[in-house]
């Protein structure tokens, strides 16, 4: 039966935001936030859908002048622009230098930031930065690091930067806007280096604040950059000096927007380099002398919750297991191609094509490792689902600390395997160096991120198959003479080439920061 109830719910104006999708717009008056106090003059910064609701706000108040997105005052219709009070005066946002910094008080349409982030952002930074501006002298010399210290890589930047005679200032991760500004109050830094956007927000706010105050930012993508692109919401990322592990991303980066994306390999940690000097005396490893060793996780941390909704169509699962069976990898640039997505951005649909690649590199994983352990005695560090993985595997024990014990381990075992993820079409793992710095023997899978080594020591270690690899295995074992030449080869270049002083070299080469 229908009733007769009159249907209350509110009509909403509705718009299309920064990227086409239809979006409503609130109207009640707990949208409007005051962003500073100032005198009895107001600077409003977004209408609204309804300029009553805000013009009952400002009863008693002096002067307006109004601010509002050109992209948004398009699509409003005549009519709510009509509604209007007759004395409010719009400006641009070239009028932003004068009425930002006025003393007027300043009202913010806060639903604003998340429809049309890009220009809302540069309008906040500007005007913030106006009120509370950062010293004039920049000292450039300076670099922020947002992370703990105890974040991987983290330590490997800092003496890095360092080294190459910077200071480095160690910032929290999840910088809100407002310590960014508290912190630009008592210095300018040269630069702001992110790993996988540590420090910057979906929105662009720390961005637009870091780069109006002339800060370079730069973001270094150490896993696959459209999955942490999938989270942000605003395109400040085209601007920053993107820096990725793996350059099959390059291309298609630039076609998404980016404007100067570098490809900044990993490294050989320093610690790697020198083993015994944290080699715990109570800690014994030569159990291992017989032993290859596999470390690593089976999955990484939150990985079900963000592949949630995910799945392989069924033929296409098909397909990649036929083409992993000779030898082939169904990697990320392989799913793409065949789930014919073209745009990785905006949006999580990306997830969909990672979340096959992911999948494959489990079952890749685990089948290396089988073949591995029919082939000698195989050690496994890494969480507990690998004993349901490997259910023959008896010698699973728990994660090592990479600041620990790894370099004892990987020195003393009989060689380490290395199994990269399918997520990066030309990725490495820090193992591709870590091993070789702390004077292991590595056997690694063949990808074509493997062209940063010279070829002659690659051809050596490299596998295509399970079969190749335990032919590999048994070739090592049995000739101790060539292992000890592929050690000495290898480190040799390893610190010629593939240290963090030089990765941080060449970022520095690539900003345009005076001398100092």
């Amino acid at each position: 039966m229908a009733s007769d109830a009159p249907n209350t719910r509110p009509h909403r104006l509705q718009v299309l935001d920064q990227f086409g999708r239809r979006k409503s717009l609130p109207d009640n008056p707990e949208q409007y936030q005051t962003l500073y106090k100032g005198n009895a003059n107001i600077l409003l910064l977004g209408v609204g859908p309804d300029p009553s609701v805000v013009d009952a706000l400002l009863q008693g108040c002096g002067d307006v002048v109004y601010l509002e997105c050109p992209e948004l005052a398009r699509q409003k219709s005549v009519a709510v622009h009509a509604a209007g009070p007759a004395h409010w005066r719009a400006i641009s946002s070239a009028d932003l230098d004068h009425f930002g910094a006025s003393g007027r008080t300043i009202l913010f349409y806060r639903p604003g930031l998340s429809l049309f982030p890009d220009f809302w952002s540069s309008v906040l930074s500007r005007i913030a930065l106006q009120r509370c501006p950062p010293p004039k002298a920049q000292a450039n010399s300076v670099v922020w690091l947002p992370a703990s210290e105890q974040r991987l890589l983290i330590r490997e930047l800092t003496w890095a930067f360092t080294a190459q005679g910077m200071t480095v200032r160690h910032v929290p991760e999840n910088l809100s806007p407002g310590e960014i500004l508290c912190r630009l109050g008592d210095e300018r830094p040269g630069i702001f280096f992110s790993v996988n956007f540590q420090g910057l927000d979906p929105l662009g706010q720390n961005y637009g604040l870091l780069r109006n105050a002339d800060v370079q930012v730069c973001v270094w993508c150490v896993d696959n950059p459209f999955h942490l692109l999938s989270g942000l919401r605003s395109a400040y990322w085209k601007q920053c000096r993107l820096f990725v592990t793996d350059d099959w991303f390059i291309p298609l980066l630039v076609d998404h927007g980016a404007t100067q994306p570098v490809h900044l390999p990993l490294a050989a940690a320093e610690h790697f380099l020198h083993p015994d000097s944290s080699m715990n005396p109570m800690q014994d490893w030569s159990d291992l002398a017989q032993s290859m060793v596999f470390v690593g996780r089976s999955a990484f941390p939150g990985k079900k919750r963000f592949f949630a909704g995910c799945a392989i169509p069924r033929e296409l699962d098909s397909a990649a297991e036929a083409i992993m069976t000779k030898g082939e990898r169904p990697d990320f640039a392989w799913w793409r191609r065949h789930l014919s997505l073209r745009e990785l951005w905006p949006g999580p649909g990306v997830r969909q094509i990672g979340f096959a690649a992911e999948e494959f590199s489990r079952r890749r994983r685990t089948e290396y490792l089988l073949a591995a352990q029919c082939t000698g005695k195989l050690t496994v560090f890494g969480d507990t689902q690998w004993r349901s993985l490997l259910p023959d595997t008896t010698d699973i024990r728990p994660e090592v600390d990479y600041y620990g014990p790894l370099a004892q381990i990987y020195r003393q075992a009989r060689s380490t395997l290395n199994l990269t993820s399918l997520l990066l079409p030309h990725g490495l793992t820090q193992r591709h160096f870590d091993v070789w710095a702390a004077n292991g023997i590595l056997l690694t899978d063949r990808t074509p991120g493997l062209n940063v080594f010279d070829p002659r020591l690659t051809s050596e270690i490299a596998f295509d198959t399970p079969a190749a690899m335990s032919a590999l295995m048994h070739r090592l074992d049995s000739d101790s003479s060539l292992c000890n030449d592929l050690r000495d080869a290898w480190r040799s270049h390893i610190l010629k080439h593939h240290r963090y002083t030089h990765r941080v070299a060449t970022v520095l080469g690539t900003l345009t920061i005076p001398a100092f």
